[in-house]
């Protein structure tokens, strides 16, 4: 090409944008079945081995940071495509981690790849749950909301289309201050006309309501969840 002051030929060079995926660690499934002691806690909670072996709840040895030492936990199992890609622990002293370096989704994401409807909560336990009560198409977010900075969707953001054909979103998440605010922005983004809030009366999330009143009564709070109008709608 010639210069169009001068005339002198120039020769252009022409870059490629290349995306690069990233590449995300990824666990080994261990299929080592629950001991008696896990098994007697989540009884403790209201859920049975029907629900824990439908889930594919796990335990294991792990190092924990907190404790800065081996601990005996519970391993939620983050499947998608039905392959294994996070896994939460869980020690005896309510201190948990992800699988470092590996990929964040929704906990139990398969189960809502063609549904019409599904449920929104904000623990692994509560997922359980709500499958304990026979609602199958329920995830959890991988990690809990805070009050500091912004809300963190990504995983929400690389998986939206799992939520696009959905005619009724129900968010059934923690009932405290950041609760609501991860409430506001899974509103926000995938939009006030679908997402149906779920009143769980004085219950803190699903699990605390089905110990305090009953499984099937959990389902007939989906049936009460009101639409939010939109000019109720925060912008974060």
């Amino acid at each position: 090409a010639s210069c169009n002051h001068c005339g002198e030929l120039l020769q252009l060079h022409t870059y490629k944008s290349v995306k690069t995926e990233k590449v995300y660690e990824v666990p080994k499934f261990n299929y080592s079945e629950v001991s008696d002691n896990v098994k007697k806690y989540f009884e403790s909670r209201g859920i049975s081995q029907k629900t824990l072996a439908h889930l594919k709840i796990t335990e294991s040895k792990e190092w924990m940071p907190q404790t800065q030492k081996e601990e005996n936990t519970i391993n939620f199992n983050y499947f998608l495509n039905e392959t294994i890609v996070n896994v939460k622990y869980r020690d005896g002293r309510k201190n948990f981690k992800l699988y470092k370096g590996a990929e964040k989704v929704f906990y139990n994401i398969d189960s809502i790849r063609t549904s019409k409807d599904c449920v929104i909560v904000e623990g692994e336990i509560d997922c359980l749950s709500f499958v304990e009560a026979g609602y199958y198409n329920v995830v959890s977010v991988p990690n809990g909301f805070n009050l500091q900075g912004t809300v963190n969707l990504d995983y929400l953001d690389n998986y939206i289309n799992y939520f696009e054909n959905k005619e009724k979103i129900y968010l059934c998440l923690d009932n405290d201050e950041a609760g609501q605010k991860g409430k506001e922005e899974f509103i926000r983004r995938l939009g006030a006309d679908k997402c149906y809030i779920v009143n769980l009366n004085d219950c803190k999330d699903a699990n605390e309501y089905i110990l305090t009143y009953d499984k099937e009564s959990l389902l007939e709070r989906l049936k009460t969840a009101e639409l939010t109008p939109l000019e109720n709608v925060k912008v974060l």
